[in-house]
């Protein structure tokens, strides 16, 4: 069995102002000449409104009250001099002085110079930098990482620093599929995945159909030249799945067979010489175009017998290793996200019943699996897939653990949050192989996980022999995997 996890061994981001008006009662007793006119004086207070004086004109028609027009120039308040030449009558257009005291409304109108304390409200223009708040949201939806779906709540700016963290929800591909349907986020339905490899034999896979899916690799018949003489997986399809209600799941390792075939076996196979961790950047520069054909020759003849139900693609177990610096020539992050996009759509245009899983090394130092994940951002794929414990909740490898190298993103939880995608687990092959640590848990671990973004489990080697039991037990238990 081909070993996927080539580089597991590997070790490892204003003021208010009035004037006062002064009363004028003792203008009443005008005929006492001039003392009434110190009385006048107090008429000055008309001053808070033009008006007052204005009625003192009005005690000029009195006689003396001719004085009186001094009375309205009186601003001064000399002018009351006048006002003592008012006789009786005089006297009252003296109470007019009380609508001056209606100007004490005009000096209501320098409340309006409260308004200017709504001069304060233009502080309330900083709020408007509270818009800008709204930008860091923005920034949130440039998060590699969210979602970006925390910035619909826009509350402030801060929920944007926290999308810039990258753990916030993932951006939308740069590049769609022409003519591909929407993502698939769970292929086995609401329910979690339970799956095995495939088992032994040629005859039907019915008596599984306890379990939701069933795992087949392609294409190991890829000959050197990039051909394949035959689909083994279309037959084991036809042979096997059709009369089952299982989802099939590819481990599609193409460029992996493509190098066996070309004299570059997985690292753990000959580390001291030529593999695909040092030559494998190499064999897809100088191949590209012919890769990308594989994949889309393969899904074409696949879909030719599976037009129906979902199949699960699990591209390239490490793909990362492609970028490593024990490469000859290694790509570019960015080269190898465009390479993830070119083959994905590849699938999905010939196939689209398709779900395209890429794969997430474990072994990735935090900066890696940042990096790695920013770049897969130019594909349109549906999920993440990658080999994990479930009995070390929350961490994906069983040596996780607070301060561990990679504690900080080699968690579920993390994964689910940077992408924003759903994550199917295995149990590893080969020398990586481990044992089932996932049926044989609590369902509040296991719904632990599916809160974290699990979907399913493949048991890669040989499940326990009451698997049945436990998964049957559990399933009653288990949260939905729709979110």
């Amino acid at each position: 069995m081909p070993r996927f996890r080539s580089l597991n061994l590997c070790a490892a981001t204003a003021a208010l102002f009035g004037l006062a008006a002064l009363g004028l009662a003792s203008c009443s007793a005008g005929n006492g000449g001039g003392t009434t006119g110190d009385a006048g004086t107090s008429g000055s207070a008309g001053t808070t409104g033009s008006g007052t004086g204005t009625a003192g004109t009005t005690g000029g028609g009195a006689g003396p009250g001719s004085a009186g027009t001094s009375g309205s120039a009186g601003a001064t308040g000399t002018a009351g001099t006048g006002t003592s030449g008012v006789a009786g009558t005089t006297g009252t257009t003296g109470s007019a002085g009380t609508t001056g005291s209606a100007g004490r409304g005009g000096a209501t109108g320098t409340a309006g110079s409260t308004g200017t304390a709504g001069t304060t409200g233009s502080a309330g223009r900083g709020g408007t930098t509270g818009t800008a708040g709204a930008t860091g949201s923005a920034g949130r939806g440039g998060t590699t990482g969210s979602a970006g779906t925390t910035g619909s709540a826009g509350t402030t700016g801060s929920a944007g620093t926290t999308g810039t963290a990258g753990a916030a929800g993932a951006p939308a591909p740069t590049q769609m599929c022409t003519g591909a349907p929407a993502l698939n986020e769970n292929p086995f339905g609401c329910s979690f995945g339970w799956g095995r490899q495939n088992p032994t034999g040629s005859g039907s896979l019915s008596s599984y159909n306890y379990l939701q899916h069933v795992a087949f690799w392609v294409e190991s018949g890829i000959k050197a030249d990039g051909s394949f003489p035959s689909c083994s997986g279309c037959s084991w399809l036809t042979s096997r799945v059709a009369p089952s209600t299982l989802i099939p799941v590819y481990y599609a390792y193409m460029i992996g067979y493509y190098g066996h075939a070309n004299g570059l076996p997985d690292q753990n196979n000959n580390p001291n010489g030529a593999n695909l961790s040092t030559g494998g950047a190499n064999l897809i520069r100088n191949n590209r175009a012919k890769i990308i054909s594989m994949y889309q020759s393969y899904a074409q003849q696949t879909y030719a017998v599976w037009k129906t139900k979902p199949l699960v693609w699990l591209l390239e177990g490490d793909f990362i290793q492609y970028t490593a610096s024990t490469q000859a020539n290694p790509l570019s992050y960015t080269e190898l996200g465009q390479l993830a996009a070119d083959i994905t759509c590849a699938i999905k245009g010939a196939m689209p019943n398709a779900v395209v899983a890429i794969d997430h090394s474990s072994w990735n130092s935090n900066d890696q699996t940042v990096s790695f994940w920013n770049a897969m951002h130019a594909a349109y794929y549906d999920l993440i897939w990658t080999t994990g414990v479930g009995d070390n909740p929350p961490y994906i490898e069983s040596a996780g653990a607070p301060g561990y190298y990679n504690a900080a993103t080699a968690t579920y939880a993390y994964l689910h949050q940077l992408t924003g995608k759903n994550i199917f687990v295995d149990t590893s092959y080969g020398a990586s192989a481990m044992s089932d640590s996932w049926s044989n848990q609590t369902a509040s671990v296991l719904n632990m996980h599916i809160g974290n973004g699990v979907i399913g489990i493949n048991v890669s080697n040989d499940p326990p022999s009451n698997y049945q039991t436990l998964i049957t037990t559990l399933e009653p238990m288990l949260s939905t995997t729709c979110h």
